[in-house]
């Protein structure tokens, strides 16, 4: 119930402070991010470092939980979340090896809203609502992993263009996740797209993997093919360095002799590209648990994104030695602290037509 003393505190802000009315919720919101992998593991690391950012921002508590790469755990995590004595007011987790639904029913048996980020959920077309299929799964943010893989084959292709003795063959070879994870399916058919478009370069081959270092080895040591690779495809930036390690214990020159690149933007591949150890690496969608939270913040304080979309894509760039020091000169612990992250809100901006959640923007405003 809203008393006297909370509505004369209410009138108060609204003429004295007015860019700060919104931020004050009766009660701070909870929202509980759930990470798939390791707490080590580099690309979960910079989502949560930049949520984090976030839900300062906006005055949100953000809590974390880590699934270690087991499904069951990840299940265990989401219903012990959700019983918490101190019941979270929304949800952010990726759809782990296809589990996205098995997750969402925890959340509607305990109606809690929730956001799908990074890997989408089964049986949703891009033209449909996320409610349609279950009224507390409230929206889905995912990667544009088709262009992405795309972008990372487009870019390995031209670099090795130039360098390219016309006498021999482009060959690629790409390494991916596993089989039924959707981030693998989407980047192989962008890695299929640019193949159709450069019909000089051959794949010689594909292989599927668990994204760990160790099942990559064993993938690029178990090819047999005698033809010179100019090209390694690389679905994940810890993929593509543990390829760059491997081809190089070969004799292989990456950057001469051959062209390696990996998908994510973790600060170990960003690094990576810098020293020349991979040609490029395709990322930005380390952002979706951040851009998840300021759903969330205008969902709880009245404007529903529901209006524009339940879903939307993340947009992934290609990094390379020319422009890798854009995101390098902000590789620092807080270098997320300059940023106006009210800025992407409709409810602190009236006037925002459409959520333009842009990395370009996002980058320029952090502290260098």
């Amino acid at each position: 119930m809203l008393t006297f003393r909370k509505l004369i505190l209410l009138v108060t802000v609204f003429f004295f402070f007015p860019n700060t009315t919104q931020l004050l919720a009766e009660n701070q919101k909870n929202i509980v991010l759930f990470s798939p992998g390791v707490k080590e593991n580099q690309f979960w690391t910079e989502m949560i470092d930049f949520a984090q950012s976030v839900s300062n921002k906006l005055s949100m508590n953000l809590i974390i939980y880590y699934g270690n790469d087991n499904p069951d755990l990840m299940v265990s995590n989401i219903e012990r979340a959700a019983t918490n004595s101190t019941k979270p007011d929304g949800f952010i987790f990726p759809s782990m090896t296809s589990q996205g639904k098995r997750f969402i029913e925890i959340a509607e048996k305990h109606k809690i809203p929730s956001i799908i980020i990074n890997m989408g959920i089964d049986g949703i077309s891009p033209e449909s609502s996320t409610r349609d299929l279950n009224a507390f799964l409230i929206g889905q943010i995912t990667p544009d992993d088709e262009n992405a893989g795309y972008e990372l084959a487009k870019t390995l292709i031209t670099q090795a263009q130039m360098n390219h003795n016309s006498k021999s063959p482009i060959n690629l070879i790409a390494f991916s996740g596993r089989k039924s994870d959707i981030a693998s399916i989407e980047r192989i058919k962008g890695l299929q797209k640019a193949l159709k478009e450069f019909p000089e370069v051959k794949l010689l081959s594909l292989s599927n993997t668990d994204w760990t270092t160790q099942a990559t080895i064993k993938a690029a040591s178990d090819y047999s093919g005698k033809e010179t690779i100019s090209i390694v495809w690389a679905a994940s930036d810890l993929m593509a360095i543990t390829l760059s390690n491997y081809y190089s214990t070969k004799g292989l020159k990456q950057g001469k002799d051959i062209f390696i690149g990996g998908i994510d933007w973790t600060k170990q591949g960003l690094i990576a590209v810098k020293n020349n150890e991979l040609t490029t690496t395709v990322g930005g969608h380390f952002a979706e648990a951040g851009w998840a939270l300021i759903l969330f913040y205008d969902y709880f304080n009245g404007k529903d994104f529901n209006s524009e979309s339940t879903q939307f894509h993340s947009i992934m760039k290609p990094l390379t030695s020319q422009n890798v020091q854009l995101f390098l000169q902000n590789n620092e612990s807080n270098r997320w602290s300059d940023v106006n992250f009210k800025t992407f809100s409709k409810v602190l901006n009236p006037n925002l037509k459409s959520y333009k959640f842009d990395l370009v923007v996002l980058l320029r405003m952090a502290k260098s």
